[in-house]
């Protein structure tokens, strides 16, 4: 599915997305994420051996809304499946590349201290073949009125 030029915009300046995913036939975790796309793909950085890479592996269907930047009442939820994970140096980069893009440094450390000098865990990227897009766009809101 294509995702639309106006979503793939608010994910280049710095969206974030709420993440939903499957704990087991009662419970759904959520999570605020970085997000990014690569061609119609959403793409999620996660560091390995998390909860939600747990849950992803036992249900890949997930969920998330992705809130533009600028207005939060303007969002797309969308909905797919994780079709591949990557889990090479390359999720490492991706990382740094999103943490360069939306906090100006690379992630949690200074520019001068490498991955391996840092210490962290490996990152995986997913990338999520989207089956829905739904779009959401601001609008005044009416006050509740208490009854």
């Amino acid at each position: 599915m294509q995702l639309p030029n106006e979503l793939k915009q608010a994910i280049d300046n710095n969206a974030f997305c709420a993440l939903a995913t499957k704990i087991n036939e009662k419970e759904i975790q959520n999570h605020l994420m970085w997000i990014d796309y690569k061609e119609d793909k959403i793409l999620i950085n996660t560091e390995q051996g998390r909860k939600k890479t747990k849950n992803i592996r036992l249900e890949p269907n997930i969920s998330l809304v992705i809130f533009h930047p600028t207005d939060m009442y303007t969002c797309w939820e969308i909905r797919g499946i994780v079709e591949k994970i990557v889990q090479d140096t390359s999720a490492n980069e991706h990382i740094d590349y999103l943490s360069n893009r939306y906090s100006g440094k690379p992630y949690g450390r200074t520019k001068d201290v490498t991955w391996d000098e840092a210490g962290f865990t490996s990152r995986e990227i997913w990338e999520i073949e989207v089956s829905k897009v739904t779009s959401m766009v601001s609008r005044a809101q009416e006050k509740s009125v208490s009854e």
